[in-house]
């Protein structure tokens, strides 16, 4: 089932200008319920300004946003009603809490919901344990956490309001690698949870191929790739024509072929090459 349908979108900036730029041109796809969907792009091809349409920070130039089957921007009075839909976690989200603890700060989305009360607080609670915010931390000032703890109670601030589609930009920008693997099993798990559509943008091809089922890539403001993860990657060379690369795995692979090791195209992930070297050596024992 659809939950999100992007058709048509096209952002102007400057409009009637000398410095008129397209940032996102005639832009169509859609998003189906539980699944994840990567956006990769280089620098300046319109990822960001892409997902801030989809809930509503910008309106298009002309095409629609549609949630559920409908435009989103048909009520323009009830847009904020979107947001609670379609939660956006920008880079660096914990540079944007704000409240005087980290209770206040989760419950200020479910808040302006309308929940009150032990629903708020139940709310609020889940959702800790959910992301993996200590209960301890609560009326604790948010600004008083390490770095990683912060991005959890950022994103739980987005994650309390459940909504049916999340949207993260760079979520694992600036962490160590346990902080990543962190924020990556708190996405995977969140869409497991709410069975929710999560919506991706990183420069990482490692996340992207362990994370998305498909991946859609941008260049210039155009679509010029949307397929499952797996064959994306198969276009290496296209995806190297317009400044990305696939994961380290996939070049490794692409060396022993080319010495003749019998090994498949299709391997983006350390968990699958350790797979497929453990079959040949089985199959190398046998012989």
């Amino acid at each position: 089932m659809s939950v999100l349908q992007v058709q048509h979108l096209t952002h102007t900036y400057n409009g009637n200008t000398p410095f008129v730029n397209d940032a996102v041109h005639d832009v169509s796809f859609t998003a189906e319920q539980g699944e994840i969907i990567g956006i990769i792009g280089h620098t300046g091809s319109g990822k960001s300004t892409l997902v801030q349409h989809l809930n509503g920070l910008l309106r298009p130039t002309s095409g629609e946003i549609l949630v559920d089957g409908e435009d989103i921007w048909k009520n323009p009075k009830e847009i904020r009603k979107i947001r609670s839909k379609v939660g956006l976690v920008f880079q660096y989200p914990e540079y944007q809490l704000f409240e005087e603890t980290v209770f206040a700060d989760i419950a200020f989305g479910p808040k302006n919901m309308g929940l009150t009360g032990k629903e708020l607080e139940n709310r609020v609670l889940a959702t800790c344990d959910l992301v993996g915010v200590k209960r301890d931390f609560l009326q604790k000032s948010p600004f008083d956490l390490s770095g990683g703890e912060k991005r959890r109670v950022a994103i739980a601030g987005v994650m309390a309001m459940r909504p049916e589609i999340i949207v993260f930009d760079e979520p694992t920008a600036g962490l160590d690698p346990v902080g990543r693997e962190t924020v990556m099993k708190i996405m995977k798990e969140y869409r497991d949870d709410a069975n929710a559509t999560v919506l991706i943008i990183s420069h990482s091809m490692e996340d992207m191929a362990l994370l998305t089922d498909r991946l859609l890539v941008l260049q210039e403001g155009k679509l010029v790739l949307f397929d499952k993860t797996e064959k994306v990657f198969q276009n290496g060379d296209k995806l190297c024509e317009i400044g990305l690369n696939v994961p380290m795995v996939a070049r490794v692979f692409d060396r022993l072929r080319e010495r003749g090791v019998p090994v498949p195209d299709n391997v983006f992930t350390v968990r699958r090459a350790v797979e497929v070297l453990q079959q040949l050596r089985q199959e190398g024992d046998h012989a």
